[in-house]
Formats: structure tokens, C-alpha cells, sequence
């Protein structure tokens, strides 16, 4: 038989598809600022010493949220 037009489907199949897009579109924008954030990683020795302090020296935890 044929499928009936069904508006409520018809919305919902654009709604995905536009989610897919944005979601494509920002798994783009991601990996452009991943690849600009590889080729810019020449740091100052400044930021290599403060990372490493980080490292060592890891930040306290947040305090427990009181509910």
C-alpha cells in the first residue's frame, strides 16, 4: 500500500535532518579549530612550565554542591 502523508513525520524527519547538518557541521568547525589549535602549538616556554606546574600540582576539586 502507500504510505500516507503524515505531517507530524514530515516534521520530524526535518527536524533530524537538520539536526544531522548542524552536528555535521560542528563536528566540521571542531576538527578546523583542533587542526589550527596543532599547526599554533608553538607555546612560550612560559605556558610549557605553567602546564607542567598543572600537572604536578593538579587544581583542588570543587567543593560538593549542597543539594
Amino acid at each position: 500500500g502507500s504510505l500516507a502523508f503524515d505531517p507530524e513525520i514530515e516534521r520530524t524527519a526535518r527536524a533530524n535532518r537538520k539536526a544531522v547538518r548542524l552536528a555535521k557541521q560542528a563536528a566540521r568547525l571542531a576538527n578546523i579549530e583542533l587542526q589550527e589549535a596543532e599547526t599554533s602549538s608553538n607555546h612560550s616556554e612560559d605556558e610549557q612550565l605553567e602546564m607542567e606546574e598543572n600537572v604536578q600540582n593538579p587544581p583542588p576539586p570543587p567543593p560538593p554542591r549542597r543539594t
